[in-house]
């Protein structure tokens, strides 16, 4: 795989650098890097060297550590040198650190929130208004998701059969409810699984210059057929 090149407009190129863009292998060996680069490293020299504890959680090239506030900076600067050592550098429009503590809340500081892997969390007031982190939908991300929504509609509405969208809209839907179904979203996959819904209804009457069906006669089809519900599949606290 490192060896095959990449193949565009019938010229063949191969380079002896790094692995090639698109390949399989390249999220394969990016991740044993990072565990030696990174995972370890923390685990081995970081963790013994800060005054509290510390933990880190990654996918990929996306990671978010926790540490006490006195020791935030520090563990910045030793990431930033131990990446160089790796010829490796942080986005700096991505990377930041946030403030974020029930504790300091509580003293009435405001806390930060950060986006993880298409998730914001936050903190915020449970129904006894008890101050708890709490995860939604990234405003981004919702919009992206809606957006693609979109498109696959308006590019396929003619392309299939009715029950083919139909079946592949399910599945869509599906997917977004056990990703996205986690504590305290539950409102936003609500919503989207509505405007998802909204949007393929009015792209299906877009197949041709005659209205396929009304409202009425959708809801009809939809609870013969129907959709999966809004749920949280991911209790995670």
């Amino acid at each position: 795989m490192l060896k095959a090149g990449v193949l565009s407009d019938g010229d063949l190129s191969v380079s002896d650098n790094g692995s090639v863009q698109g390949s399989v292998a390249s999220p394969v060996l990016a991740n044993i890097f990072a565990h030696y680069a990174i995972d370890i490293w923390i685990r081995d020299m970081v963790s013994p060297a800060v005054k509290g504890n510390i933990q880190m959680v990654r996918y990929a090239d996306d990671l978010v550590i926790l540490v006490n506030k006195n020791d935030a900076s520090r563990v910045m600067v030793a990431l930033k040198k131990r990446l160089e050592r790796f010829s490796l550098i942080l986005n700096e429009d991505k990377t930041k650190t946030v403030s974020f503590s029930r504790n300091d809340m509580k003293k009435g500081i405001e806390q930060g929130t950060f986006k993880f892997l298409g998730f914001l969390f936050y903190i915020g007031k449970s129904k006894k208004s008890k101050l708890i982190i709490k995860i939604k939908t990234y405003n981004k991300t919702f919009k992206n998701k809606i957006n693609e929504i979109t498109i696959w509609c308006r590019e396929n509405r003619n392309k299939y059969r009715l029950a083919f969208l139909w079946k592949t809209f399910q599945s869509k839907i599906r997917g977004h409810i056990n990703y996205y179904g986690v504590s305290h979203n539950f409102r936003s996959v609500k919503i989207f699984v509505d405007k998802a819904t909204r949007i393929f209804f009015k792209w299906i009457n877009r197949r041709s210059q005659k209205r396929s069906y009304e409202w009425d006669k959708f809801d009809l089809f939809m609870k013969a057929f129907p959709l999966p519900k809004a749920e949280i599949v991911h209790r995670l606290f």
